[in-house]
């Protein structure tokens, strides 16, 4: 494990001074960072998802398609499941929800329709956008930390290994993904801002 920077040693790392000014603007740049490292973690994976299916495709397209839609199912499912769980707490309504893929070798998908007031609008795009991401690396992670916690049987280790590959595989952020998070993230600019700001006063 490691220990979050305090904002004394981001300001210090800057060499921004110890003002407000200061403080105001690495508030301003660990705001813009939290914003952005969801959207940089999801494309990351989607990058790493898109090689693994080109690659396979230099074999065999069909190949590749019962890869990304069927072998790694589990995270599919996963994929969809978080995106539903995070529509219904929200309160979004939930209008189609599809585990497998189309002829065209999409994957499943979860149609929503964001209802209520505008920052409940906005808190559903973001968190169902972010979903994905957030349940497939919480999930990665405590198999991990289940496989290296204590020995296993083989076909255990095979089996739990293919659950982590699976789930990681698709804990990533589609096109409208993206447009969902964008849609409504911009509401936790100023809350974001304000919670690095007042840190960096009481440091």
């Amino acid at each position: 494990m490691f220990d979050i920077p305090s904002m004394q040693q981001f300001i210090a790392w800057l060499g921004w001074g110890n003002g407000i000014g200061a403080i105001a603007g690495v508030s301003a740049v660990l705001t813009v960072f939290v914003i952005l490292a969801p959207v940089v973690v999801g494309l990351l994976l989607h990058g790493v998802e898109t090689l693994q299916f080109k690659v396979i495709c230099a074999f065999s397209h069909d190949l590749a398609r019962f890869f990304v839609n069927y072998l790694t199912f589990p995270g599919v499912v996963i994929h969809e499941m978080s995106h539903l769980f995070f529509a219904v707490i929200t309160g979004a309504e939930v209008r189609d929800v599809c585990f497998f893929g189309d002829d065209d070798g999409h994957l499943g998908h979860v149609t929503t329709h964001s209802r209520g007031p505008w920052f409940i609008v906005a808190l559903q795009y973001t968190l169902i956008a972010l979903a994905p991401i957030v349940v497939g690396l919480a999930l990665g992670y405590f198999l991990l930390w289940y496989i290296w916690a204590e020995p296993h049987s083989l076909w255990a280790n095979v089996g739990l290994w293919y659950l982590v590959i699976s789930i990681i595989n698709h804990c990533t952020m589609s096109e409208s993904d993206l447009e969902g998070y964008f849609r409504g993230v911009w509401i936790f600019v100023i809350p974001l801002f304000l919670f690095f700001f007042i840190l960096g006063l009481n440091a």
